[in-house]
């Protein structure tokens, strides 16, 4: 009977659209197979599953996780802190283009310390801006605005094809990004803070 609950769940885990039901889905056959694996003294299997189970636990959590802190995010002060973990570190110096108008968008920047200038509105952003999310929405893939680096800058780069990935992961997380989008466009549309650069 456990045999046949595991195999179940696999076959429910292949079908999942979404990361959070195959992650559900994948726990419960690895918890079964384990199970089976044990009365019928099929050890490598038991391993196998036993190795798996955290793993699949794990990531599980991240998700969940990304799941909270996004909508903390959109319904609070649109902080994109939750991004982090799925960035990687990249320095600029003082005067050096972090985007260039008319370039191709393939990743957006999240500034951890320091301050840019966007040279076409002349403004200046610093530590919590995300800049360049809204180049993944263009029709044309193209970045619309300039961004020089006013001080030494250390940023956090989010590629595209991530935000793809995580998108594909979760649609939740694109539902959510594109309610931020929105709402920084909304704002900076206001008057309250110029729209972020794409």
């Amino acid at each position: 009977m456990f045999g046949v609950v595991a195999a179940v769940a696999s076959l429910y885990a292949a079908q999942s659209k979404t990361m959070i039901p195959l992650r559900v889905a994948t726990i419960a056959a690895n918890l079964f197979a384990m199970i089976y694996s044990a009365l019928h003294g099929t050890y490598p299997t038991f391993v196998l599953n036993a190795v798996l189970l955290p793993l699949n636990a794990w990531r599980l959590h991240a998700m969940l996780n990304l799941t909270r802190n996004i909508d903390a995010s959109v319904k609070g002060d649109m902080n994109v802190d939750w991004l982090l973990p799925y960035t990687r570190s990249k320095n600029f110096k003082a005067g050096d283009i972090l985007m260039q108008r008319g370039e191709y968008a393939t990743a957006a920047f999240y500034i951890v310390t320091g301050e840019v200038e966007v040279i076409e509105i002349n403004q200046t952003f610093g530590k919590g801006t995300l800049l360049g999310e809204i180049g993944l929405f263009t029709p044309d893939g193209r970045r619309t605005m300039t961004v020089r680096c006013k001080t030494e800058v250390q940023t956090a780069v989010i590629d595209y094809d991530r935000f793809k990935e995580l998108y594909f992961q979760n649609p939740q997380f694109g539902f959510r990004l594109l309610h931020l989008v929105v709402a920084r466009t909304q704002i900076g549309g206001e008057g309250a803070r110029p729209s972020v650069p794409r």
